[in-house]
């Protein structure tokens, strides 16, 4: 997809090379308006898709920061049943307290799991959102650039009319 692009954006620049070479004066201004015209919505898509990036990675941030907390958490809870096992005074306690502390930390992992697969379902969206925001400015500058190169040729046949 990115290579297509980058292609009719390589395609644009060239016709637009050729289509601003050797213009009367008149066509010359109309083209340069519709080229500047062209630069400013080009800017205005590619800062708008910047915004969405932006977001998108702010949105990925806080769902690890979140994941993390809840990892965090849930290690602490595993931790308090594994110091049962040092405060434990016959064999039978500790014994008692280390099947706990087992089981504690299985319950953990599995949450600190779950919180992993969620931040990384997040970010994948994240990501997700952020290619499509800069797909959709890729294509609005390659139209962008298209309309003003139609605006230098019907200027060019315009000028050659007259």
């Amino acid at each position: 997809m990115k290579m297509i692009i980058a292609a009719l954006v390589s395609s644009l620049l060239v016709s637009t090379a050729f289509a601003q070479t050797a213009t009367p004066a008149s066509a010359a201004t109309e083209s340069g308006k519709a080229q500047i015209k062209a630069n400013h919505k080009k800017a205005d898509a590619q800062k708008t898709a910047d915004e969405k990036k932006a977001d998108a990675s702010q949105d990925a941030a806080k769902a690890q920061a979140s994941a993390n907390e809840e990892k965090a958490s849930a290690q602490t809870d595993a931790n308090k049943d594994a110091a049962k096992v040092a405060r434990a005074d016959t064999p039978k306690e500790a014994s008692a307290a280390r099947v706990d502390a087992t089981k504690s930390q299985r319950k953990a992992n599995k949450k600190k799991s779950e919180a992993q697969v969620k931040a990384n379902a997040k970010k994948r969206d994240a990501n997700k959102d952020a290619s499509v925001a800069q797909a959709k400015a890729d294509k609005e500058k390659v139209e962008a650039q298209g309309d003003a190169n139609n605006t230098a040729a019907d200027a060019k046949v315009d000028a050659a009319k007259k």
